[in-house]
């Protein structure tokens, strides 16, 4: 049996070497270059090519499809995810799913990889830099069976230079245009990719909102999703990892979500999971009720504030009530339509569609009138 991950101080001076030349080349090296040259549409659209196709293949392939399973797909869609998350420099698949997959399952112990207890810059940056990592890889079996996986995580540095370095490059000789895609294609373009990677692991278990879980770390914070197509919804994938969903409201920006989406109308994945929507409301009271009850500790217990919370708690109790009996009327309704039965009359499924709306309006009014409770704890609502 393998032994634990751990970690022990060292210094990686390829990480600090390899951080440091492509951020220098890329910041500095891209100031001069747009200052000198200008910068020509063909570089930008180059640039901006691996700037998307890059995160998106960890987000949507490393993290929501390999380390989560929140979906399935074909050979050819994991093949290029493959290709375009090594060109991310974030380590193989088979790695980087083993880590993350210790980070939710140690989140914020010793054998977190990349624990916010350590600190904010430990979990940006230093634990990649002043720390070596020892990984199990018990817990990716099930990756290691795939072919390409093993392939790409026994020669990942081949797979991350052929796909980040030299294919951007190729292109850009093509298009008399290497110098650009050098410091714009490559170095800029890593220096990035990686940052916006590491808010996660550093401003999303820092700054934000505990929407589901206030006991989490990890926080929704919507400046830092913009930045990462849709990751900074934290607080709500640390509660439903296995979602393939982050942003899960329809105005929350996802795009990871939404080209998972798309593959799935295109016949590209299947099975895509998601928890139901009875879960995330649930959820969602419990966190509301958390943050109320913090609130309250920390203003002080006067009559009135007992007053507030003791009010509160009752619809607390009231609303969950009222929205289980609408989830099981929901499971009764939803078993009616799917039976198909002739035993089960129009009459039977027109009471029980009935139940449902009934249920479902005394939700919205139990709802309706803790929102109006809870607005009064301004940390809670």
């Amino acid at each position: 049996m393998a032994s634990m991950p751990y970690a022990t101080r060292q210094i990686n001076w390829v990480n600090i070497i390899f951080f440091s030349v492509n951020a220098l080349v890329g910041l500095v090296g891209g100031a001069l270059y747009a200052l000198k040259q200008g910068v020509t549409a063909s570089e930008m659209a180059l640039f901006a090519f691996f700037l998307v196709m890059t995160p998106l293949s960890i987000t949507v392939g490393y993290h929501r499809l390999f380390s989560h399973g929140a979906f399935k797909t074909n050979a050819v869609v994991r093949f290029l995810l493959l290709f375009f998350g090594a060109a991310a420099f974030e380590q193989s698949a088979l790695e980087w799913t083993s880590q993350h997959r210790d980070h939710h399952r140690y989140v914020d112990t010793d054998r977190d990889p990349y624990s916010i207890k350590k600190g904010f810059f430990y979990a940006h940056l230093g634990w990649m830099i002043f720390w070596r990592h020892e990984t199990d890889y018990e817990n990716v079996t099930d990756l290691a069976r795939d072919p390409v996986v093993a392939h790409q995580h026994r020669h990942y540095l081949a797979w991350a230079i052929g796909a980040g370095i030299i294919t951007p490059l190729i292109v850009g000789a093509a298009t008399g245009h290497l110098l650009a895609a050098i410091v714009f294609s490559v170095c800029l373009r890593i220096t990035l990719v990686h940052h916006l990677t590491f808010f996660i692991n550093s401003i999303c278990h820092m700054f934000g909102k505990a929407t589901y879980d206030m006991h989490a770390t990890a926080r929704d914070n919507w400046f830092i999703a913009i930045l990462t197509f849709g990751e900074g919804y934290h607080n709500f994938h640390h509660r439903f990892a296995a979602d393939y969903r982050n942003g899960v409201r329809w105005y929350q920006w996802d795009p990871s979500k939404w080209l998972i989406a798309l593959m799935s109308g295109l016949g590209l994945a299947w099975d895509l999971r998601r928890v139901s929507d009875f879960q995330i409301m649930a959820a969602e009271l419990a966190g509301q009720n958390g943050r109320a009850s913090d609130w309250f500790d920390r203003v002080g217990q006067s009559a009135e504030m007992l007053k507030l919370k003791g009010a509160i708690q009752l619809q607390y109790d009231h609303v969950r009530q009222n929205l289980a009996r609408w989830e099981q009327a929901a499971k009764d309704y939803r078993n009616i339509v799917q039976k198909r039965m002739a035993q089960q009359s129009a009459d039977v499924k027109e009471a029980a569609s009935r139940k449902l709306v009934e249920a479902r309006r005394q939700f919205e009014q139990a709802r309706q009138n803790w929102q109006a409770l809870i607005s009064q704890c301004p940390a809670a609502a």
